[in-house]
């Protein structure tokens, strides 16, 4: 008896240790590997100047606490509306200089933690979901033409919209996509979408049904920034139970337009790279899903790891897998002969972190930000949209029929050969930016 309660609390502890510290503040992510102060990235950004100052959008769809003064924050309930703004991120101290600043944040041991603290947030405009996208108030176009001034001035003219995962308030939702603003050199505008997690431990259940509820914002929102904006593409990184918005919003999205090809709603939603970072979603379901929404994005990509402890706790409360630890036995065999043929082309890639041995993850949930090396093949997947291998990953074969892709031994000395590549992308595009002026 005390030995079947060992195997069932030590796990649930860890997981609830876990999850409770996603609540904390929120420090500046690891470096990506290979990323330093006189990199590429930061050499083409024109708005240094602004010192400690992290600037990025967001959306919610959390009703606000003040109806009359959006100041007052957003509480933890669904609306039918979603709430577009800006917010400013504080790194490291207030007296810290530019200079410091990105020394700091780029070296493999810092001296100290960098905090990231809201300073600044405000709220623009606001959409009721049964609104036409076509119909714009002068708020939203005033919005969005600046929006479009941005993109005009950066180099990457990619929109990433950012979905957290559950137990997340809004302050940490907008500071993990501020640190992926940051690390690309400020080049990147980042959109967090903040939706109305119960922000507490104990309500995953809550979380679960709000993320339902959330499904229309979420699709409304899409279509608004390929309606409203000149972004080249949308896209998306959903973590952990950010899944369970983004994999239902992409199919919610498709349905809206069943007479629709799928060509025509590729070009015309623009979504570009879609990446789920330990997707707490469930395995079989997303199956279907995916086979609905493949065709109007470009690519997909899945970070998997069978070890993650987190993901083991989600999965022993609801009684099946989730996708980023997915258990095979659950699906039929004409079910698995599906997925195999799915992940054997181009378009739906398969990144085992957990099986990637120089990694040393163990039961780790957190390695697409947390890791030097998984944050660095993000940023190379959503900044140039390289292929697996062109990012320096290696093919592994299960059984030898379906395909995966993990960080080889020699992983650092591939990124030598990439940055190469990099560099004369990132110059190419200096060159079409000065064509253009």
């Amino acid at each position: 008896m005390v030995g079947e309660m060992k195997n069932y609390i030590f796990p649930l502890l860890f997981g609830l240790v876990l999850l409770v510290g996603c609540q904390s503040k929120v420090y500046l992510m690891p470096s990506p590997v290979a990323m330093q102060p006189e990199s590429e990235l930061f050499g083409q950004t024109e708005d240094l100047q602004d010192e400690n100052y992290l600037y990025t959008l967001y959306a919610t769809n959390r009703r606000p606490v003040d109806p009359d003064n959006s100041s007052e924050g957003y509480t933890i309930f669904p609306s039918d509306t979603i709430r577009l703004g800006w917010t400013v991120h504080r790194v490291g101290d207030e007296g810290m200089s530019w200079e410091e600043i990105l020394e700091e944040s780029t070296i493999t041991d810092r001296s100290k933690d960098l905090l990231l603290s809201s300073e600044y947030t405000r709220e623009i405009v606001s959409h009721d979901i049964s609104t036409d996208s076509e119909e714009i108030s002068s708020q939203e176009y005033g919005y969005f033409s600046e929006l479009d001034a941005i993109l005009d001035r950066t180099f990457d003219k990619d929109i990433l919209v950012y979905v957290h995962g559950a137990n997340s308030n809004f302050y940490r939702a907008t500071a993990q996509g501020a640190q992926f603003f940051h690390f690309t050199g400020h080049n990147t505008i980042v959109l967090t979408f903040s939706w109305p997690s119960a922000e507490n431990i104990f309500k995953y259940k809550t979380d679960v049904l709000h993320a339902k509820k959330t499904v229309p914002a979420f699709a409304k929102l899409i279509e608004l920034l390929a309606t409203r904006s000149k972004a080249r593409n949308i896209n998306i990184l959903a973590y952990s139970a950010g899944a369970q918005v983004v994999a239902p919003g992409l199919v919610y999205l498709r349905d809206l337009y069943p007479d629709e090809s799928n060509e025509s709603l590729r070009k015309r939603f623009r979504i570009g790279e879609v990446y789920f970072a330990s997707p707490d979603t469930a395995f079989k379901p997303f199956i279907e899903r995916y086979l609905k929404f493949k065709n109007i994005v470009q690519r997909t990509t899945i970070n998997l790891n069978r070890h993650d402890s987190v993901l083991r706790f989600s999965a022993m409360q609801k009684g099946f897998s989730n996708l980023g630890r997915p258990d095979g036995t659950e699906l039929s065999e004409n079910e698995r002969q599906i997925v195999v043929n799915e992940i054997n082309t181009p378009n739906l890639n398969i990144l085992d972190v957990g099986e990637s041995a120089p990694l040393n993850l163990g039961k780790a949930h957190d390695s697409w930000y947390n890791h030097p090396w998984v944050s660095m093949d993000i940023l190379l997947l959503l900044l140039f949209n390289l292929d697996p291998l062109e990012r320096g990953l290696e093919e592994h074969w299960y059984n030898d029929v379906s395909k995966t892709y993990r960080f080889p031994e020699n992983y650092e000395t591939n990124l030598l050969r990439i940055a190469e590549k990099k560099r004369a992308l990132l110059e190419e595009r200096v060159k079409q930016k000065q064509a253009q002026e």
